[in-house]
């Protein structure tokens, strides 16, 4: 099999036939910035979220508002959860 190269600096990957970083400090900056990159992404959807119960409250529309709020909130927790159960892994 050919040789593999590390992912985040394109050195050689010497050890392990399953080994895909180089380095503790390559596989630690590729992961931090997975988690850079989801947390962004839930950044965005939060603001998307906050931004549309700003305009429900324009509008006066309370229903709507309620649900989006309590929307918010389980989106808040869903993302908690997740960023513990991935501590655990």
């Amino acid at each position: 099999m050919g040789k593999k190269t590390c992912p985040v600096c394109g050195k050689e990957v010497n050890g392990r036939s399953d080994k895909k970083f180089c380095s503790d400090e390559c596989r630690t900056f590729y992961n931090n910035s997975l988690g850079r990159r989801r947390r962004a992404r839930n950044r965005k959807q939060l603001n998307a979220i906050r931004f549309n119960i700003m305009e429900m409250e324009r509008a006066d529309s309370r229903f709507l508002l309620r649900t989006l709020s309590w929307i918010s909130k389980v989106f808040r927790v869903i993302s908690n959860v997740t960023k513990v159960s991935s501590r655990q892994e």
